[in-house]
């Protein structure tokens, strides 16, 4: 009965917000339609926030309130660009849009592994660098039903396992947590792999850890590989940038914040449009927020915007594919340069990584806004490490990048 009422839920609500949608675009100037949408999407999120806080376990639910969450986003997303038309003619500390994967991942984990079969389940969970992987699995291990569910949880980080015995492995693992005073014996262990994943070394790990570990105990291997599919015992969670409406939502709550983007709609527009410079990026996205909070004006915003746009077109001209990840490329910055002048600053971002709260690498003192805007007093000179961002979310890692000033005449493209 459950399954049921969910699915009709779902689809009553997937029709309403797609009538509304069509209504809104054959109507562009009624207002009556607006404010229609905008209340339907407040019950649209009451009921997603009631079943982000249920223990969800049934896939098609959780399939159901995920195309609730999508639908959501398209009608905010298409709220706000009418707005924002209208004007031209006329929260950090959680994870944002990964709650159904992250039920999805709890389902597997806390279910049975069917008799006759592996002794192992394994959850492959796959996606490009900084999309999230690391997060998620960090709010699913935090989890109280997997921490009541498994009294041991450890978490390894590594190359791709190819150098690796048995012995060498569980060394090189941390113990996420442990509950001494449980009687089960049940494990969950976390393999986060930079690289693509050793079929011998995978094999031979899966082999010894079947003879190991109890019954019921599961593997998540993460990766930016799409290899690891094959090793899963359940189908992989495949993690993507968000749809360009949901992004802007995540992007929206980073610059505003509990401030209604009504009450500034030439600032929205300029956010809107902010928000398709930056290609799905997370840290990006703090960056620009950061700035944008920094200095509320109109004219400012524009700034970013342009270089922005600047940042992009130099990147993809110059490099080619904008999210390669081990290529270097020109960051941006608003700072303002000096007048007549054609000799021009840049600063040359190289490789990247990111260290956890208990690292014992120093965290830089220089921050990427800082670079950017132009505030930070004594400016460094060859190569020097800048933090972008400083997660402050599970598992609270400090993005680090290698910078490098290079001086480049008539930089105009």
């Amino acid at each position: 009965m459950e399954t049921l009422i969910s699915a009709v839920l779902g689809d009553i609500v997937s029709r309403a917000i797609s009538i509304m949608v069509e209504k809104c675009r054959e109507q562009t100037t009624a207002e009556e339609d607006l404010q229609r949408l905008q209340q339907l999407l407040l019950r649209i999120s009451a009921v997603v926030e009631e079943a982000g806080a249920r223990c969800v376990t049934n896939r098609g639910m959780i399939r159901q309130v995920s195309m609730m969450i999508i639908q959501m986003f398209r009608g905010y997303y298409l709220l706000d660009s009418f707005k924002s038309t209208q004007k031209k003619t006329n929260d950090e500390e959680c994870m944002f849009g990964r709650q159904m994967e992250r039920e999805e991942a709890i389902s597997f984990l806390l279910q049975d592994e069917p008799l006759g079969g592996g002794n192992l389940g394994v959850l492959p969970i796959v996606g490009p660098e900084l999309i999230g992987k690391s997060t998620l699995v960090e709010h699913v291990c935090d989890d109280e039903r997997v921490r009541k569910h498994f009294p041991l949880i450890l978490r390894y980080i590594g190359s791709d396992l190819k150098d690796e015995t048995a012995i060498t492995f569980r060394d090189h693992c941390l113990i996420k947590h442990q509950n001494i005073a449980s009687t089960e014996e049940r494990a969950l262990v976390v393999i986060e792999l930079l690289g693509d994943v050793d079929e011998g070394a995978w094999k031979r790990l899966l082999q010894t850890s079947e003879r190991c570990m109890a019954r019921g105990s599961k593997i998540i291997i993460t990766s930016r590989s799409e290899k690891i599919v094959s090793v899963g015992t359940t189908e992989a969670i495949k993690l993507s940038c968000l749809s360009k409406e949901a992004y802007w939502y995540f992007f929206k709550m980073l610059v505003f914040g509990s401030t209604d983007p009504e009450e500034h709609p030439k600032l929205t527009s300029i956010a809107m449009e902010l928000a398709l410079e930056m290609c799905g990026s997370f840290i990006f996205a703090y960056v620009a927020a950061t700035l944008l909070r920094e200095n509320p004006s109109a004219r400012f915003w524009c700034r970013v915007l342009r270089q922005a746009r600047e940042y992009t077109k130099k990147n993809n001209l110059v490099f080619g594919e904008y999210h390669e990840d081990r290529m270097s490329r020109y960051a941006w910055s608003t700072a303002e340069t000096l007048r007549g002048s054609e000799n021009h600053e840049l600063f040359l971002i190289h490789h990247s990584h990111q260290n956890g709260p208990a690292s014992r690498g120093e965290v830089p003192r220089i921050t990427a806004v800082e670079l950017v805007s132009g505030t930070w007093s004594a400016m460094p000179r060859g190569k020097f490490e800048v933090l972008s961002w400083r997660s402050l979310i599970p598992p609270y890692y400090n993005y680090v990048y290698s910078w490098e000033f290079v001086q480049n005449k008539n930089t105009k493209t």
